[in-house]
Protein backbone atom coordinates (compact mmCIF):
# COMPACT_ATOMS: atom_id res chain seq x y z
CA UNK A 1 0.00 0.00 0.00
CA UNK A 2 1.28 3.40 -1.05
CA UNK A 3 1.64 6.18 1.66
CA UNK A 4 0.13 9.75 0.46
CA UNK A 5 4.12 10.69 0.44
CA UNK A 6 4.66 7.97 -2.22
CA UNK A 7 2.09 9.28 -4.62
CA UNK A 8 3.18 10.61 -7.81
CA UNK A 9 3.56 14.10 -8.26
CA UNK A 10 0.66 14.39 -10.78
CA UNK A 11 -1.76 12.43 -9.18
CA UNK A 12 -1.38 14.29 -5.48
CA UNK A 13 -3.67 17.41 -6.29
CA UNK A 14 -6.24 14.19 -7.61
CA UNK A 15 -5.71 12.45 -4.40
CA UNK A 16 -6.41 15.25 -2.33
CA UNK A 17 -9.21 16.62 -4.49
CA UNK A 18 -11.28 12.98 -3.47
CA UNK A 19 -10.30 12.65 -0.06
CA UNK A 20 -11.90 16.18 0.69
CA UNK A 21 -14.84 14.83 -1.72
CA UNK A 22 -14.98 11.71 -0.05
CA UNK A 23 -14.90 13.38 4.09
CA UNK A 24 -17.52 15.95 2.70
CA UNK A 25 -20.23 13.43 1.26
CA UNK A 26 -19.62 10.90 4.44
CA UNK A 27 -20.55 14.46 6.90
CA UNK A 28 -23.01 15.13 4.72
CA UNK A 29 -25.03 12.16 4.12
CA UNK A 30 -24.64 11.44 7.87
CA UNK A 31 -26.19 14.54 8.79
CA UNK A 32 -29.30 14.07 6.44
CA UNK A 33 -29.44 10.94 7.86
CA UNK A 34 -30.38 12.40 10.80
CA UNK A 35 -32.38 14.49 9.80
CA UNK A 36 -34.42 12.45 7.67
CA UNK A 37 -34.58 9.64 10.33
CA UNK A 38 -35.68 12.21 12.86
CA UNK A 39 -38.33 13.98 10.71
CA UNK A 40 -39.83 10.30 9.95
CA UNK A 41 -39.95 9.82 13.94
CA UNK A 42 -41.91 12.92 14.19
CA UNK A 43 -44.30 11.90 11.64
CA UNK A 44 -44.84 8.53 12.53
CA UNK A 45 -45.48 10.42 16.13
CA UNK A 46 -42.74 8.06 17.80
CA UNK A 47 -41.16 11.41 19.02
CA UNK A 48 -41.67 15.12 20.02
CA UNK A 49 -39.95 18.11 18.45
CA UNK A 50 -37.96 18.95 21.78
CA UNK A 51 -36.43 15.66 21.21
CA UNK A 52 -35.61 15.36 17.51
CA UNK A 53 -33.89 19.10 18.73
CA UNK A 54 -31.62 17.38 21.30
CA UNK A 55 -30.72 14.45 19.14
CA UNK A 56 -29.61 17.09 16.46
CA UNK A 57 -27.49 19.30 18.89
CA UNK A 58 -26.09 15.87 19.95
CA UNK A 59 -25.19 14.91 16.45
CA UNK A 60 -22.85 17.90 15.99
CA UNK A 61 -19.97 17.08 18.00
CA UNK A 62 -20.04 13.67 16.88
CA UNK A 63 -19.94 15.22 13.14
CA UNK A 64 -17.05 17.47 14.10
CA UNK A 65 -15.30 14.45 15.30
CA UNK A 66 -15.99 12.58 12.56
CA UNK A 67 -14.70 15.38 10.48
CA UNK A 68 -11.35 15.67 12.66
CA UNK A 69 -10.60 12.47 12.10
CA UNK A 70 -11.07 12.39 8.29
CA UNK A 71 -8.58 15.34 8.29
CA UNK A 72 -6.47 13.11 10.02
CA UNK A 73 -6.15 10.27 8.35
CA UNK A 74 -4.97 11.86 5.63
CA UNK A 75 -2.21 12.92 7.54
CA UNK A 76 -1.05 10.19 9.01
CA UNK A 77 1.27 7.54 7.33
CA UNK A 78 0.59 3.61 8.00
CA UNK A 79 3.94 2.61 9.49
CA UNK A 80 4.03 -0.66 10.73
CA UNK A 81 5.95 -0.91 14.55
Amino acid sequence: MLSFSEIPAEFADFVKAKQKELAFNMLSSSAVGVVLANVAALVAGDASVELLVQTCQLQVPLLVLTLIASVLSGKVENKPW
